[in-house]
């Protein structure tokens, strides 16, 4: 693989806010613990806690989910490892997106697995575990229902209710089918959906299919898989769920740090309620209000005293689920964790919940902005090649990249920049003259220029607009790579599946993206 590195300031998709983050902007310094580099992890070292008790609950826990899993040795190890006081995890997250969803879930696990590897070789009295953080409570069945593959959306259809993880895979033939017909004759496509297909039936649930999937593709590395719907884990969290239900101190202090990123000119990405927690019970899940001295689910008659959901906490903690505000502490209190790694949109949330973690008593997390990648195919980047084209052009809007070509391939000048100046040039000295006879002639004179230079601009629209009937050959090739290459716009770790990955370099495309993508260099990769 050939790689080229573009710093992320010049690809034109990532937020001022993360800009700002991986740069070590001074403004942003108080909405973090500690920044991600090795110093900064030296420090996260000395300061993370974790008791021998919180360990025995997360290896037996772990144990219990592995159970019907074949387990390699690495993964193994890993979860011994973890009874150690000497063993620390670093952890990315995402929901159960079917067949893994978009390009960047890969890009995320690697970039842990990279980073436990990293943190292994500077610390190396140390033991780290990547981990893989499954949401199995989200509900939101239409945001993980589907990938896109060529261009093409697959999905599967459902009417069940709940948390997604718990949601059988019915009607995923239909899925297999659809893919078959659409890629049939593809090389490697068999096999792919062979293997697919073990994990994704019928008889499994959304998250036995992406356990097993994962653990597949990334168990050689010794990535853990989590489930937080998990009883003894949540008990734990017991104390902070009862405080939320109580106290509600958390809605305050996250409304307090969001206000400061707002002052600073960046917009908040979450809105906490006033009790951050879901009721989760069978195919239920919905959020806790408390209304008129009683705590209530939504959209249902169940009802709470406050003795009686206390009670229900005691007996049954695996009935409450936090939300996206509270899920973040929940995992740092069940793992002892050192850094989360994530896009920029769920950094850009963490960044509001550090207050929230100080007033709670736990560690903020290091966080670490995933490798972002495009990948491009042999015949895509001889087309690149064949139109003189740079890796970087590659990230201009396309009518830009399209008038950046023409003006760079054309016989004669396109651009009419430097006669807009002989203008300018001519005109400044008409209007000197005309105000040392008549002050009130300047207006007309500039008035002119105006027109003049309006005029240049439309000889270069229609000098640019004759080159692409010329080159109409070539601006169709150019239309084509953008659209390949940035699907509607938007990039192409956020569109396209695996499955490309997968049939364009074949089963090693997990380890040689390994060899290529670093947690510590913060640029983007164009790999082919």
């Amino acid at each position: 693989m050939n790689k080229i590195k573009i710093p992320y300031q010049q690809t034109g998709y990532f937020s001022n806010l993360m800009l700002d983050y991986i740069s070590g902007n001074e403004n942003l310094k108080p909405f973090y613990n500690h920044f991600h580099s090795i110093e900064g992890y030296k420090n996260q070292l000395e300061e993370k806690q974790f008791s021998d008790e919180s360990r025995k609950v997360l290896y037996d826990s772990l144990n219990k989910q592995y159970q019907e899993l074949s387990v390699v040795d690495s993964v193994k190890q890993n979860i011994e490892r973890l009874k150690e006081q000497n063993t620390y995890t670093v952890t990315t997250g995402h929901q159960l997106n079917l067949f893994t969803g978009p390009l960047y879930f890969i890009y995320k696990i690697i970039s842990t697995i990279n980073l436990a590897k990293q943190l292994k070789n500077n610390f190396p009295d140390k033991n780290f575990v990547p981990v893989f953080w499954m949401a199995t409570e989200d509900h939101d069945f239409e945001e993980i229902n589907h990938f896109n593959l060529f261009g093409k959306k697959h999905l599967i259809n459902s009417l069940q209710t709940g948390a997604v993880g718990r949601m059988k895979l019915d009607g995923i033939e239909a899925v297999f089918t659809d893919i078959q017909e659409t890629l049939n004759g593809r090389n490697g496509l068999e096999e792919i959906i062979q293997k697919l297909k073990k994990y994704y039936n019928s008889k499994n649930t959304f998250t036995q299919a992406v356990r097993e999937l994962v653990n597949e593709l990334f168990g050689k590395h010794g990535l853990v898989i989590i489930d937080g719907d998990d009883k003894e884990l949540k008990r734990t969290f017991q104390s902070y769920i009862k405080s939320e239900l109580l106290n509600q101190t958390n809605f305050k202090s996250i409304n307090v740090s969001s206000e400061k990123l707002e002052t600073l000119g960046f917009k908040k990405q979450v809105n906490p309620r006033e009790i951050n927690l879901f009721y989760l019970k069978n195919n239920l899940r919905e959020r806790i209000v408390f209304e008129d001295g009683n705590f209530k689910v939504l959209n249902t008659e169940i009802e709470f005293s406050e003795s009686e959901i206390l009670k229900e906490l005691e007996n049954y903690p695996e009935n409450f689920s936090p939300n996206a505000v509270m899920r973040p502490l929940y995992q740092e209190v069940i793992l002892p964790n050192l850094a989360y790694i994530g896009g920029g949109g769920e950094l850009a949330y963490w960044l509001q919940l550090k207050e929230m973690f100080a007033n709670n008593g736990v560690t903020y997390p290091i966080l670490v902005l995933r490798n972002s990648a495009l990948l491009l195919d042999g015949g895509t980047s001889k087309k690149i090649n064949k139109l003189g084209l740079t890796t970087k052009q590659l990230f201009l809007k396309e009518d830009d990249l399209i008038k950046t070509y023409l003006k760079e391939g054309a016989e004669i000048i396109l651009d009419l920049k430097a006669e807009e100046r002989g203008v300018e040039l001519v005109f400044e000295d008409v209007i000197k003259k005309a105000g040392k006879i008549d002050q009130t002639l300047q207006p007309m004179i500039k008035a002119e220029l105006q027109k003049s230079l309006k005029s240049l601009q439309n000889i270069e629209a229609r000098l640019i607009k004759a080159e692409k009937q010329k080159e109409e050959v070539a601006i169709n090739q150019i239309k084509g790579i953008k659209d390949k290459l940035f699907p509607n716009g938007s990039l192409q770790e956020r569109k396209d599946n695996f499955l490309y990955a997968y049939l364009l370099i074949g089963d090693s495309f997990i380890e040689q993206l390994i060899e290529q993508l670093n947690p510590f260099e913060q640029e983007f990769l164009v790999l082919s």
